[in-house]
This record gives structure tokens, C-alpha cells and sequence, in this order.
């Protein structure tokens, strides 16, 4: 899987979330992720709210395609209703 982002908006991501971009990739390893289509009014890009695991915390990342690849917007602790819904998707 390929993954490209704004080095400037990683850096930012790890100041406010505790995670950059390059460490986010690892919820793709993974075996488990729940992928839910987010709302985005006024944009063409479809954008993905991604529910994963790192090291056994939840995370959620906001995620759009671009050709084959993943790129990656924001990431973050999950929610308690996104940890909940993670859970209960088998």
C-alpha cells in the first residue's frame, strides 16, 4: 500500500495528536480496519473516516484516494462511539 501527505500538515498532526503520518501508516498493518465514507459538502474528493489499532489504541484517520494511493489528512485517538463501533465489526 502506498501512502503520501503534507510533511508541513504531519508535523502539525503530531503536535496536536501525538501521531504523525509516517507512524500512522502502521494501522494498515493491521489486520483489522473499518472504512465508513465521511461527509464532505462542497468538495469532489470522497474522503474516509478509517478505524484502526496502533500498539493497542484505537485511532481514526481521515483519509482520501488519490490514483492508487492513500492519502492522508488527519489522524487521531478515536472516540468512544468510534471504539465501540470498531469492536463490534468483525
Amino acid at each position: 500500500m502506498e501512502f503520501e501527505y503534507d510533511p508541513a500538515k504531519s508535523a502539525k498532526n503530531l503536535a496536536k495528536h501525538g501521531i504523525d503520518f509516517e507512524a500512522a501508516q502502521r494501522m494498515w498493518d493491521n489486520s483489522k480496519t473499518v472504512t465508513l465514507t465521511a461527509p464532505n459538502p462542497g468538495n469532489d474528493d470522497v474522503r474516509y473516516i478509517v478505524l484502526g489499532m496502533i500498539d493497542g489504541k484505537h485511532w481514526t484517520a481521515i483519509t482520501t484516494k488519490r490514483g492508487r494511493r492513500i492519502r492522508i489528512i488527519s489522524v487521531r485517538r478515536s472516540r468512544k462511539n468510534e471504539e465501540a463501533y470498531y469492536d463490534s465489526q468483525d
